[in-house]
């Protein structure tokens, strides 16, 4: 049985692939390619430990107005 290759495209500069994935924003849950993603930390209230996140450009630059 063949792997079905599912197309996505970034929210940021619409480039679109066929080939692997596209990385998902823990902010916004919107599709991203490698370019406009970073890994950043956040602390967890609830348990008081950092988690590492991939916020989208677009989200960071929210945080900062």
């Amino acid at each position: 049985m063949s792997e079905e290759k599912s197309p996505w495209m970034c929210h940021i500069c619409d480039y679109h692939s066929t080939i692997g994935e596209g990385l998902v924003c823990s902010e916004c849950y919107k599709i991203t390619c490698s370019e406009h993603i970073a890994t950043t930390t956040a602390l967890n209230e609830n348990n008081g430990l950092y988690e590492i996140k991939l916020v989208c450009v677009e989200c960071q630059f929210r945080k900062t107005l």
